[in-house]
This record gives C-alpha cells, structure tokens and sequence, in this order.
C-alpha cells in the first residue's frame, strides 16, 4: 500500500513539473513573440547623443515620419538640412532620446538609387524591422504601417525629398 502512495505522488509531482515547465515556455514565447516594444541603444549598440532642438532644423515641405509608437517611445524620421534623421522621443525614466543617426544627403542618393532600404514585417504582432543604408533593423509599428509596402513607399519618398 505504502508503495501505491509513493507511485502517486511522484506521478502528481512529475505532472506539475511538466505543466510549469510547459507553462514557463508558452509564456517565454509569447513573450518573444510580442515583444516589449522598445527600441534600446544596448540592443543595437549605439550611442546616445541628446542635440539641442535647435540643432535639428526640419526642412522646408518636408513632414515627419513616425516610424515606432509605443507609450514608452515614438522614433521620427525627418529630412533636414544634414539629410535623413532619426530621432527617438524616449519617455522612459533615466532614459535619453534625441537623434540617433544621419543618412548624409549624398548617402541619400546612394541607398535610394540601389533600394537599400528594406521593410521587414517579422511575425511579432505588434511590430517589424526597417533598415536604411547601414542603420539596420529599427523597430516600426504595425498599427502605423499595418503594410509593408506603404512605409517602403513613404521611406522612398523621404530619401526622394532631398536626393533628386
């Protein structure tokens, strides 16, 4: 009898084991799969230079793209007088926001002639990869651009602006 106990408990033992362990990967992959919505510098290995306002001056005619909103963060790509910017508007504590990175007026040219910009959709729910020249993989909201093709479109216009 002593042993039909133990066989027992082992068994329960054994299958909440198997239901927390399935349970933890489920939740791990739902975790990757939605992802935190944050674009972090650690992530791509970049610095985090904060500009005075006044040193980005929008051109004239050109309007903003926004790229990436979460409550969290809005990332912009505008075309001023240095070329194509892209600034994070960080609304996380102890966190800088400010431009990121530049594509030059002449680099400009370059990425629009060879379509070296690409929109990539990944299958998280809520947001994709877009990559410009040498600035690869930044995070774009599906609820912004629900189509790839549309930002594909409104990059190629922005790289148009100054680059003809």
């Amino acid at each position: 009898m002593s042993w039909e106990i133990i066989k027992e408990v082992v068994d329960v033992t054994s299958k909440i084991a198997t239901t927390g362990i399935a349970a933890f990967g489920a939740w791990l992959a739902w975790r990757t799969f939605v992802g935190d919505g944050v674009q972090s510098d650690a992530d791509l290995n970049l610095p985090s230079p904060t500009p005075s306002d006044d040193q980005v001056s929008a051109a004239a005619g050109s309007i903003p793209l926004k790229l990436f909103e979460t409550r969290k963060q809005t990332t912009w790509l505008k075309i001023t007088g240095k070329g194509l910017e892209c600034h994070l508007d960080e609304r996380r504590p102890g966190k800088t926001g400010g431009h990121k990175w530049t594509v030059p007026k002449d680099e400009m040219r370059r990425v629009l002639s060879s379509s070296d910009y690409y929109v990539n959709p990944t299958l998280k729910i809520n947001s994709g990869l877009v990559s410009i020249g040498t600035h690869r993989n930044w995070l774009y909201s599906k609820k912004l651009f629900p189509e790839p093709e549309q930002l594909h479109h409104e990059i190629a216009r922005l790289l148009r602006t100054d680059a003809t």
